[in-house]
């Protein structure tokens, strides 16, 4: 057969097509792309002007990220309603993906937010130093996921790992967004977390929303006396002592449970100098 006009050399389809020649060769290989003619003798191959089209095809499925497998079932079968069906899915596939990444996304935004909170606390505890950091608050309302049950022979200064990955795992089962740091509370006397055997244990963590379920709560809605603890967490009960003091010493008397909010954790960062607890006393006046 002579060349002619309609007919395209693969270096001419690449240019056209800007399709690398190794790929075009690779797609003859596979059966996916087969050159309407090969030049006899030196195995020149040569496309006709609809499997330029085809290529087409073939580069707007791979962009939506179809396997060449299926898009050799639907270039052979030339079935519109077979495209239809595997771009649906590939579609719905990539919805998925998009969603994943999102909360990817979300999980290194609030991870970046709580960093860098906890560097200007760090930074105002270098120039100001740590007792400075007691003071009165509104704590907002927010949702939270929770549990609540008595922790047999507690160590404060350990970290209830089981509770924070319960915690995770909750928010996971019911598709929540998780939008703030575990907070742990403590519904004993003040200070009782720290010598007795037994606590009666919260855990929460605040989430994108809450459910019709006794694992969801309200935290929050009240005036507070705030401080902060920085470093190992078996120091903390120095800094619970100095807000109790200070709140007797301003008028004020607790009102409820007192809670830790963990703004730079064990899980978040291994450095036990730059973790970061915020106690949350409730008060009212005296």
């Amino acid at each position: 057969m002579s060349e002619r006009s309609n007919y395209y050399s693969i270096g001419k389809v690449s240019s056209l097509c800007n399709v690398p020649v190794k790929t075009l060769r690779y797609y003859d290989k596979i059966g996916l792309l087969v050159p309407q003619y090969r030049k006899e003798g030196s195995n020149y191959r040569y496309y006709e002007h609809n499997q330029l089209l085809a290529l087409f095809i073939i580069w707007k499925l791979r962009l939506l990220g179809v396997s060449l497998k299926e898009i050799q079932s639907i270039i052979y079968n030339s079935d519109t309603t077979v495209m239809e069906q595997c771009i649906v899915t590939r579609m719905n596939e990539i919805s998925q993906t998009i969603h994943e990444l999102q909360e990817q996304y979300a999980v290194g935004e609030r991870l970046l937010n709580r960093l860098h909170e906890g560097d200007m606390i760090l930074q105002a505890a270098d120039t100001k130093g740590v007792d400075d950091g007691i003071r009165i608050e509104n704590i907002p309302v927010t949702d939270v996921i929770f549990t609540r049950r008595i922790k047999s022979d507690y160590h404060n200064a350990d970290v209830s790992v089981d509770r924070w990955f319960e915690l995770f795992e909750m928010a996971s089962k019911h598709n929540l967004n998780i939008t703030g740091p575990v907070i742990l509370t403590y519904h004993n006397a003040p200070l009782e977390q720290f010598f007795n055997k037994d606590c009666d244990l919260e855990a929460s963590i605040q989430v994108s929303e809450s459910r019709p379920s006794t694992e969801f709560k309200k935290f929050g809605g009240f005036t507070a006396v705030t401080a902060i603890h920085v470093g190992k967490n078996d120091e903390i009960i120095q800094v619970h002592a100095k807000a109790i003091k200070w709140l007797n010493q301003h008028g004020y008397e607790i009102s409820g449970p007192i809670s830790e909010e963990y703004v730079i954790s064990p899980v978040d960062i291994g450095n036990e100098e730059n973790h970061i607890t915020k106690i949350i006393i409730p008060v009212k006046k005296a």
